[in-house]
């Protein structure tokens, strides 16, 4: 015999909170990350001519794409998961050593700009966290449109490549600007996304390579748009 209909109850759409545990793995790895993301860099300013005369860098840069796109494989692959997690951004700092150069030897007050975009990006960071974790919108409908942005970003970035002209003036400034804005929001969008992620499918390792991607990029975009309204170039004689 069926039971009682009243004993049933209706179903109620709840968020489903990310354990603190979980969320504080993602958080000590976003940590560690960062903390690694900066021996990268200590290392390739040691090893920066073989950077900037050889092809290596390519290399490194390819093994990121393919840590990163093979990522949903590794994370839950234990000891490979770690590994990996921590080769990524110390590639990332040896790549980024690069521009990091260009900027101090570059231009005039590069070394300015360049803590000035160090403290921009943190002051952004902290203050999309904030918005992300006491805002009752639901940010998650940003994601489509984020993702949009990001693959007009590297069009634009493409285009750049094979178009040197569309490199300066407003073209530059208006890029490097869109950048820090779909960035900040998609900073946003992962906090919040890890507070309220349910345990289906989730791993700690991608909310944390996910955030990482978040605040790397937004430094990478304040710099050029740093470059972009204020930068002066060395003059070359």
């Amino acid at each position: 015999m069926p039971p009682p209909m009243d004993t049933y109850s209706p179903a109620h759409s709840q968020p489903v909170i990310l354990p603190r545990s979980v969320e504080a793995q993602v958080y000590g790895l976003f940590a560690l990350a960062m903390a690694l993301t900066l021996v990268g860099t200590f290392v390739g300013m040691q090893f920066a001519e073989a950077l900037l005369s050889g092809g290596i860098i390519f290399v490194f840069v390819i093994a990121e794409l393919a840590i990163i796109f093979t990522s949903r494989w590794w994370v839950n692959q234990s000891p490979l998961n770690i590994l990996l997690f921590g080769l990524f951004p110390l590639l990332s700092g040896i790549t980024v050593t690069p521009i990091i150069l260009s900027v101090v030897t570059g231009y005039v007050d590069g070394g300015n700009i360049l803590i000035n975009a160090f403290g921009a990006t943190a002051f952004m960071a902290a203050a999309a966290a904030v918005f992300a974790r006491t805002t009752s919108w639901n940010l998650g409908v940003m994601g489509k449109a984020l993702f949009i942005g990001i693959i007009g970003l590297i069009g634009v970035g493409l285009l750049q490549i094979f178009f040197p002209s569309l490199q300066t003036g407003a073209t530059e400034l208006l890029v490097s600007g869109a950048g820090v804005v779909i960035f900040a929001l998609f900073t946003a969008f992962d906090i919040q996304r890890i507070q309220r992620m349910g345990r289906a499918g989730v791993n700690p390792f991608l909310l944390a390579i996910s955030l990482y991607l978040d605040i790397f990029n937004l430094f990478l975009y304040v710099l050029r748009f740093m470059l972009a309204i204020s930068g002066n170039r060395r003059r070359s004689w």
